[in-house]
C-alpha cells in the first residue's frame, strides 16, 4: 500500500540533546574524564549513541568506547567496544552511520593490514557489534595511510584522509597534515576510485572531516588562514552544481588549541567535538546550522505476527532522482532515516518474503527539524484475482483449475463453476506457483508459473489465463443453382452459441468452434439471391485430412424466383420475431440494397395446428412484421408485398413435428425486376 504523509501537520517530538546555551563550551560529563584522553567522537542521527575513541587502556592504547543518552538526557558510562577493539592493534576516528547499525573507523589489524586502513562493523544489538571488515574497493591502499572516514547519510559517499606526501608536517603548528578524499558508490554498489577535494577544502594541512545529515555540510579541522593557530574547525557547503563553497572558520568553536572530529545529530543544533584532551559540547549559531532534516524511524515487523524483520529501506528524492538504500537493524527491524527539508521523498520498505510498503514524504515547507516515528508492517500473504477466458470470445470458461506452491502444497483444486473463469486465490509469499488450467472441448491445458515478486506493493493483484477452444477445418463452396457454376461470394459463419462471426470468401477455409451451430450465410451480391444453412461443426464425414467442406447453392435473381429463409422464427401463437431471426432479415436488408431494382413478396406460412381462419390471420401479422423489420432498415415499403397464407401452401405433409417445423417458414418471391 502507499500512504501520503505531509509532515508539517505531524505531531513533532523533542530530539534528545542538551538545552545549551549558543556558543557555552562544555565538557560532556561522564564521557570525559580528567585522567584519559578521550577524541574523535562520533553520534547517531537520533543523538542518542555516542561513540568515540579513549586511551584509557595503557596496555592497549586506543580503544573505542560507546556511551547512551537516557532519556532524562543524562549520558551513559561508556563501555568499551570489545568486538572490535580486541581484534585491532590500531583504532582511530570511528563514524557510525545514520542510521545506527554501520560503524566505520581506522584499523590496523596484525597478519592483515599492511598500512591503517579503513574497517566497519555491523550493529549486532544494542550493546554488541560485529568484528571488522576491511572496506573492499579502492578507497584502501597497502602503501597509504587512510582513516577518519565519515559516511553520508544516504551511504552514498564516503569521506576520508590520507597523509599529504607534498605536504606531510606543518612546521609552525607541529602537526601532521593530510588531504581530504571521497568516494562515491556506482551503480554496483561498489565504491568508486577517491577524489581529492578541491582547493576550496584542501588548502594544504587537513584532517578529521565530517558531513553532516544535511549530505551537504561539510566540517573539518584545518591548519591554514583564518584560523588561530593549530588545528581549527572550518565549514564548506556543497552548491547546488556540486562544487564547493570556500571554507570559513567556526570561530564560535575555534581556540588557540587543536579543536577537531566534530559531530552533529540530525537536529543540528549542538556539535560534539574534540579539545584539550576532551569531548566538548557547544550550541551551533543559527547561520552556521546546516540544512534542516527530518528524522523518520520505526520497526519494520511482520503484519500478521508482529516479529520484527529485517528489510532494505531505499529513500527516492523525487525531485532530483536521488537514491540511497539501508538496512533496518537484524535483530530489532529498526530503521532509522534522515531526510532534508524542502525536499519530497518516496521510501520503500523491502523483504523477498513480504510485499512491499512505499511512503510519500512532502517536506517541501518544511521549516524546522522534527523526528517521525512510523512502524512499518509488511504482509506476506496475498490475493491473485484468477481469470480463466476463451481465447477467441474472451469469455469466462469453467475450467477445472489446480494450483501448486513451489513447495510442492496443493493451494486450489477445483472447477469454476460458481462465477464461470473467475476465482480469487488466497498466496503467500514468498513462494512461485504452478496455475494450470484445462476445460471440456478445450484440447490443451494452459501452465503458468506465477512469480512473486518483493518488489510489488499490491495486495491484489491479476493474472489471466486462455483456452482454445476445439476447431474444425471448414471450407464453403458456392455454385450457381441453375449453371452449376461456382459463384464468388462473401461467407458469414454465424455462431449461435457465442458471440462470433468469421468472415471469409468462398473457398476460403475458415476454423469454427466443434459442436457449436453455426448460420451460415453468403453475401447478398447483386444478381443472385443469398442463401444460408444452419450446420453443426463438426458433424457430418470429414474429407479424410481432418477438413469438413460445405455446398452451397445460390438462386439467380428473375422473376418468380422464390427463397425460403431460414431461420426465421416466432413466439409460439405471436407474430414477435425471436432475436434469432434478425441475421437472415438483415441478410434480406443488404439483398434489396445491392438489387435496387427489384420488388418482392413476402409469404409468411404455417402448419395445420390450430384453425384454418386464425393460421391465416397469424401469417398475415407474420408478414407484415418482417415487412416492419425491413422497413426500420431502410428497405423501401413501396417494394415489399406482405401476404399471409397460413396452411395453406405447406412445403411438406404435416405428418410430424419435423415436417412442421419445414412448413412454418417466410418465403421471399421475386414480383417484378425494373
Amino acid at each position: 500500500m502507499k500512504n501520503k504523509l505531509l509532515l508539517v501537520t505531524l505531531l513533532f517530538f523533542a530530539q534528545y540533546s542538551y538545552s545549551q546555551t549558543i556558543q557555552e563550551r562544555k565538557v560532556i560529563p561522564v564521557v570525559s574524564s580528567d585522567k584519559y584522553m578521550e577524541f574523535a567522537p562520533t553520534i547517531s542521527a537520533d543523538g542518542r549513541t555516542l561513540i568515540f575513541e579513549s586511551d584509557q587502556n595503557a596496555k592497549k592504547g586506543w580503544e573505542l568506547m560507546e556511551s547512551v543518552l537516557d532519556s532524562v538526557g543524562n549520558w551513559s558510562t561508556p563501555a568499551p567496544i570489545k568486538s572490535i577493539n580486541e581484534k585491532c592493534a590500531f583504532l582511530a576516528g570511528p563514524s557510525i552511520s545514520y542510521d545506527g547499525n554501520t560503524l566505520y573507523y581506522t584499523a590496523f589489524i596484525e597478519g592483515i593490514s599492511q598500512s591503517e586502513d579503513i574497517y566497519y562493523s555491523k550493529r549486532i544489538n544494542e550493546k554488541e557489534w560485529g568484528e571488522p571488515i576491511r572496506l573492499e574497493g579502492p578507497v584502501n591502499t597497502d602503501e597509504e595511510y587512510e582513516g577518519f572516514p565519515s559516511i553520508a547519510a544516504d551511504g552514498n559517499t564516503l569521506y576520508f584522509i590520507r597523509l599529504n606526501n607534498e605536504n606531510p608536517y606543518d612546521k609552525k603548528s607541529k602537526e601532521n597534515c593530510f588531504t581530504i578524499y571521497a568516494s562515491t558508490k556506482n551503480m554496483d554498489d561498489t565504491w568508486g576510485e577517491p577524489e581529492a577535494l578541491p582547493a576550496a577544502i584542501n588548502s594544504g594541512c587537513e584532517r578529521d572531516p565530517r558531513i553532516m545529515a544535511d549530505n551537504r555540510t561539510l566540517i573539518f579541522s584545518s591548519v591554514r588562514l583564518g584560523g588561530k593557530g593549530k588545528y581549527d574547525l572550518f565549514q564548506s557547503r556543497k552548491q547546488a552544481d556540486g562544487t564547493w563553497s570556500e571554507a570559513v572558520p567556526l570561530d564560535f568553536i575555534n581556540s588557540t588549541d587543536n579543536d577537531q572530529s566534530p559531530c552533529i545529530a540530525a537536529s543540528g543544533d549542538v556539535m560534539y567535538f574534540y579539545s584539550q584532551k576532551d569531548i566538548y559540547s557547544i550550541g551551533i549559531p543559527i547561520e552556521y546550522r546546516q540544512s534542516i532534516n527530518v528524522t523518520v524511524h520505526g520497526i519494520i515487523k511482520d503484519a500478521l505476527t508482529g516479529q520484527s524483520i529485517v528489510a532494505e529501506v531505499i529513500v527516492k528524492n523525487q525531485n532530483t532522482g536521488e537514491q540511497f538504500s539501508s538496512f533496518s537493524n537484524a535483530v530489532n527491524g529498526e530503521y532509522n532515516l534522515v531526510l532534508n527539508g524542502g525536499q519530497a521523498y518516496t521510501v520503500e520498505f523491502f523483504n523477498e518474503n513480504y510485499l512491499a510498503q512505499v511512503i510519500d514524504f512532502d517536506l517541501t515547507k518544511q521549516e524546522k527539524f522534527a523526528t517521525f516515528k512510523r512502524n512499518i508492517d509488511l504482509q506476506n500473504t496475498y490475493q491473485l484475482d484468477l481469470s480463466v477466458y476463451d481465447s477467441d470470445i474472451k469469455s469466462g470458461v469453467d475450467a477445472y483449475v489446480s494450483v501448486v506452491s513451489s513447495k510442492g502444497e496443493s493451494v486450489f483444486a477445483d472447477t469454476l463453476r460458481k462465477v464461470p473463469g473467475k476465482v480469487l486465490l488466497n498466496l503467500k509469499a514468498p513462494f512461485d506457483y504452478v496455475i494450470t488450467a484445462t476445460g471440456k472441448k478445450y484440447p490443451e491445458s494452459s501452465k503458468v508459473t506465477w512469480k512473486f515478486s518483493s518488489r510489488t506493493t499490491k495486495p491484489l493483484m491479476e493474472q489471466v489465463m486462455n483456452l482454445s477452444y476445439e476447431k474444425i477445418k471448414m471450407t464453403t463452396d458456392v455454385s450457381s443453382i441453375t449453371t452449376k457454376q461456382k459463384v464468388k461470394k462473401t461467407i458469414y459463419y454465424n455462431n449461435a452459441n457465442v458471440d462470433e462471426v468469421i468472415i471469409a470468401e468462398a473457398g476460403e477455409t475458415v476454423l469454427l468452434r466443434k459442436g457449436d451451430r453455426y448460420q451460415v450465410v453468403t453475401s447478398s451480391d447483386k444478381g443472385f439471391f443469398f442463401s444460408s444453412v444452419s450446420i453443426i461443426a463438426g458433424e457430418g464425414e470429414s474429407d479424410g485430412m481432418g477438413g469438413y467442406r460445405l455446398a452451397m447453392q445460390v438462386i439467380p435473381v428473375e422473376v418468380g424466383a422464390q427463397l425460403t429463409l431460414k431461420n426465421i422464427t416466432f413466439a409460439s401463437n405471436s407474430a414477435e420475431l425471436d432475436n434469432s431471426s434478425y441475421v437472415e432479415l438483415d441478410r434480406v436488408v443488404d439483398f434489396l440494397k445491392v438489387n435496387p431494382n427489384i420488388s418482392i413478396e413476402i409469404a409468411a406460412h404455417t402448419d395445420d395446428v390450430g384453425a384454418d381462419e386464425y393460421n391465416l390471420r397469424l401469417s398475415e401479422r407474420r408478414a407484415y412484421t418482417v415487412l416492419r423489420y425491413l422497413s426500420t432498415k431502410g428497405a423501401s415499403a413501396g417494394r415489399l408485398k406482405p401476404i399471409g397464407l397460413g396452411e395453406s401452401v405447406p412445403k411438406l405433409a404435416n405428418t410430424s413435428e419435423e415436417n412442421r417445423m419445414e412448413n412454418r417458414r417466410v418465403e421471399l418471391k421475386i414480383l417484378k425486376i425494373s
